[in-house]
């Protein structure tokens, strides 16, 4: 049985909602040596933003402490190499998403799964890419997912307007547009602030639902750009 109890996660910090590849690009890039401290210059690949959340996701899977200190998990999943890896991490997904897999256990619905990350406070785009983030690494590492999860996890459920993570990618309160008499979102609208010009904002007034094949991929590739762009 599920243990529903999660009056404490709005406390902790919010889980990590990276781009499952950059997340495996983070741990390579340190392959050759890893620093006693990370900080964001340990990444220079990245933009400033997405190398402030490759350190929110690391302080959340416990590779390193708030202030940047290596944990030996991190080096132990750096050191490991091919299935090695894919077991550590799977070790890694086991402690710090218990309940996640208690759900994937009772083959538990798209919807239960996204209730439980609901109690971390996140809504919205932040919630579709903690759940995406989550479902890609159990496919990597062979943990079980509910057979209701795969398809779905490719279909946010209804639009939203996001805000840009801060720099510590802990607080995430996007807005959701409202949905139509159907139930399903008809709209939606992402912006991000470019210093340099001012902000960019993709609005569009279909039903993400709907949408298929190359439009649908084109789509999302152009959502989850604009979502890696840093709030500055």
């Amino acid at each position: 049985m599920v243990n529903n109890d999660n009056s404490n996660l709005k406390q902790v910090r919010a889980p990590v909602y990276i781009p499952f590849k950059t997340f495996l690009t983070a741990i390579e890039t340190l392959e050759p040596g890893i620093p006693p401290i990370l900080d964001r210059s340990v990444f220079p690949t990245f933009s400033g933003g997405l190398q402030s959340q490759v350190l929110g996701a690391f302080k959340f899977l416990g590779l390193i402490k708030d202030d940047g200190s290596v944990e030996p998990l991190l080096q132990k999943l750096v050191n490991a190499k091919g299935d090695e890896r894919k077991l550590v991490l799977r070790d890694i997904i086991r402690t710090k998403y218990a309940k996640a897999v208690e759900l994937a256990e009772s083959n538990a619905s798209y919807g239960q799964l996204e209730d439980y990350f609901r109690n971390y406070n996140i809504t919205g785009g932040t919630l579709y890419r903690v759940v995406r983030f989550y479902i890609d690494t159990c496919t990597y590492t062979g943990e079980k997912c509910s057979t209701h999860w795969a398809k779905a996890k490719k279909s946010p459920k209804r639009a939203i307007k996001k805000e840009i993570p801060n720099e510590d990618a802990e607080q995430h309160v996007p807005e959701k547009s409202k949905d139509d008499s159907s139930g399903i979102a008809q709209g939606f609208l992402e912006t991000v602030t470019l210093p340099e010009i001012g902000t960019i904002t993709l609005s569009t007034s279909i039903n993400p639902l709907k949408l298929k094949g190359k439009s649908r991929e084109w789509f999302y590739q152009l959502v989850d750009k604009l979502g890696e762009y840093p709030k500055e």
